[in-house]
């Protein structure tokens, strides 16, 4: 048990941009969350390697939303299975595309290489969700590589497309994604973990 709760004690960094640091299998993620948000998620999950949180804006569930952040992490995935952020990318665009091929979206906003660990950000979704075309659904989601894990960062909307075909100001998902640019992975030996 004292793992598992080291894991979910997130701390709130004392840094601009409301970052928290999380320690999250080999490493601790940085990573924003909007300033009126609750720091405890509405959904946590770890299981069999594969870590999972989500954060929801207020009156919001982890099923009835329409704005959450979500954080991933795959433990071991570069070691176990040779997976990196681009072929979890691939795999992630091939699955949603698969729920309505007519509907998906797609589009990379940013790539970056550092020692041979990718950091991918790229917006996508669905124009028509399939079990309502009323509404929509689209993500900012980071792919970024650790030295053993990886972590995927994603914030999502849903409801009705805007004149923009997206569901936010194109302006606001900007300014999400510099945010997004500043996520890091740091070594959590060398930090320490309060309970």
């Amino acid at each position: 048990m004292g793992l598992f709760s080291k894991l979910f004690s997130a701390k709130r960094a004392v840094v601009q941009n409301s970052f928290v640091k999380m320690p999250i299998f080999h490493e601790t993620l940085s990573f924003p969350l909007p300033d009126n948000w609750s720091i405890e998620p509405a959904f946590r999950s770890l299981d069999e390697g594969t870590f999972v949180l989500e954060f929801v804006g207020e009156g919001q569930t982890s099923e009835q939303w329409h704005d959450k952040l979500t954080v991933q992490g795959f433990n071991n995935a570069n070691d176990d299975i040779d997976l990196n952020a681009r072929k979890l990318l691939k795999m992630m665009q091939d699955e949603m595309a698969s729920l309505n091929k007519d509907a998906f979206y797609t589009e990379e906003l940013f790539s970056e290489t550092i020692v041979s660990r990718q950091k991918i950000a790229v917006v996508m979704g669905l124009k028509e969700l399939p079990d309502d075309k009323t509404q929509s659904q689209f993500g900012l989601y980071m792919l970024i590589e650790g030295e053993h894990d990886i972590y995927i960062v994603q914030r999502s909307w849903k409801g009705k497309l805007n004149k923009d075909g997206f569901l936010v100001p194109r302006e606001q998902l900007n300014l999400w994604l510099e945010d997004f640019k500043k996520i890091e992975l740091s070594d959590t030996e060398s930090m320490t973990i309060e309970n």
